[in-house]
């Protein structure tokens, strides 16, 4: 492994500030330096040594280590960490707070969570680290991140929370904790604390405005909550799988609500609906919006989809559903996820299609899938427009409609033909201040809502459009070199 300068030493240090008191607490607030001795014995630097072989009878070929951080959390010797940190590792090494360095091996990794338990096997009983209780961090707690930043080794840093249940991956379970304390590239897998000394999440990610940056105070950690069940479900087999209804849904905006004549902003709307699963037996379909599911009350989509996650199997759930100004009650069964949802590629028309025409007021240009787009980039049998051109003076291009987007549905009503679709646009139009489209992106679908004849975004509303420069980094270092 390289040495590390001076310079990125001083980088991934920071001021550590005591924690205040916690409300309701009325003994005096412990210091960062007391949770340190308590917590840092228990977190274990990670090196994972990946071998790259270019072609048949290339060698050795190309080492790349990558330096992650993890905690214990069984004093048998498992390890929390994230799945990045040793993904395609040939040899996996830990390193204790004493200082000794023992072999490790993968127990099990997350499909939808990117977490992984390791197991060292030293002949005694090991410190363990403490997963938060139900009771969320809220904005404005204290917390400390600890971790092997830059492979400088571990290291501590303090801030507060500046978020919670941020959405980052696209993922059913995304629930981060997003923080001020330092976290840079070798922070992942590493433990977020809280002032009691337990863990509220998990180190994974740092949001940077260019690739390869260190923190600038955008860092963000998997919700205990999500690591708990996770970890568990690794570790037993037997443990219950993540419970699946086969749908997709997002949160009703102000504007959605106006959009789909609902009284207030509330519930949640389906975006999508998987062909067969129980929503669908159900008679659930896109654009209905799910008011009630069971006895909780879920405060996002991402936290109902977290819901029927943990729900128990088998058990039919009362789901509450509005559509089309009613209201009605339908049971779905909960059963196990049956697969990934995979991402779709980019759709194009084929060369030599006829031009689209404009739709009116929403400055997109529309066309036909074709069958050449479909094959070339190996699209599935999904209906709808696909955009090929977008007014940059337009509200859709403010909310992030380019070309490639496809348009499923407007307003509930699913769009196959171009001129179809203009033509139910200019008469929602005239009677419509807000016209709900169904977009899907490479990443999932999703509802807008679209002011007819919108025009040159105000620059407040025209900075929230997605950044091309924003970059989403796992917190994980790498140094390369090539084995003598």
């Amino acid at each position: 492994m390289r040495r590390i300068g001076l310079l990125l030493l001083c980088l991934a240090l920071t001021t550590l500030r005591p924690p205040p008191a916690l409300a309701g607490d009325s003994s005096p607030a412990r210091s960062w330096a007391a949770i340190a001795r308590q917590v840092v014995p228990a977190v274990v630097n990670i090196t994972s040594l990946v071998i790259h072989k270019h072609g048949k009878g290339a060698g050795v070929g190309e080492r790349e280590e990558f330096v992650g951080s993890g905690f214990i959390v069984a004093p048998s010797g498992l390890i929390l960490t994230n799945k990045h940190v040793i993904a395609g590792a040939f040899r996996i090494t830990v390193t204790l707070h004493d200082g000794a360095e023992v072999p490790a091996h993968l127990v099990a990794a997350a499909s939808l969570v990117d977490l992984a338990v390791l197991k060292i096997d030293v002949g005694h009983p090991l410190p363990v680290l403490k997963l938060a209780g139900p009771d969320p961090v809220r904005p404005g707690d204290p917390v400390l991140a600890v971790g092997n930043p830059l492979g400088v080794g571990t290291s501590l840093s303090a801030g507060i929370v500046s978020g919670v249940n941020r959405s980052l991956m696209m993922s059913p379970f995304d629930d981060y904790v997003q923080t001020d304390a330092a976290i840079n590239h070798g922070n992942s897998g590493g433990p977020l604390i809280d002032a009691k000394g337990e863990v509220v999440g998990v180190d994974t990610i740092l949001l940077t405005n260019h690739a390869g940056e260190g923190s600038n105070g955008l860092g963000f950690a998997i919700s205990a909550t999500v690591a708990r069940y996770v970890l568990h479900h690794l570790i037993d087999p037997k443990a219950a799988p993540i419970g699946w209804i086969g749908v997709s849904a997002q949160d009703v905006t102000p504007d959605l609500a106006r959009g789909f004549g609902l009284d207030t902003p509330r519930g949640f709307l389906v975006t999508g609906v998987d062909p067969g699963s129980p929503a669908a037996r159900a008679g659930v379909h896109s654009g209905d919006v799910i008011l009630r599911y069971g006895f909780a009350k879920p405060d996002s989509a991402r936290a109902l989809m977290r819901v029927i996650g943990l729900m128990p199997l088998g058990s039919p759930v009362p789901v509450t559903l509005w559509d089309a100004g009613k209201t009605r009650t339908v049971p779905i069964k909960t059963i196990a996820w049956p697969h990934l949802m995979e991402a779709r590629g980019t759709m194009l028309p084929a060369p030599g299609a006829k031009p689209p025409l404009p739709a009116p007021g929403l400055g997109l240009l529309l066309a036909r899938i074709s069958g050449a787009a479909r094959k070339e980039y190996g699209i599935g049998p999904e209906q709808g427009l696909l955009v090929v051109a977008v007014d940059k003076d337009s509200e859709a291009y403010v909310r992030g409609i380019t070309v490639g987007t496809v348009i499923e549905k407007v307003a509930g009503q699913r769009v196959t033909e171009p001129f179809a679709a203009y033509r139910l646009i200019e008469a929602l139009g005239r009677t419509h201040r807000f016209i709900p489209v169904l977009a899907r992106w490479s990443d999932g679908a999703r509802w807008v809502a679209l002011r007819p004849g919108y025009q040159e975004p105000a620059p407040a509303e025209a900075a929230a459009a997605p950044s091309a420069g924003k970059q989403v980094a796992p917190a994980s270092a790498r140094i390369s070199g090539k084995p003598e």
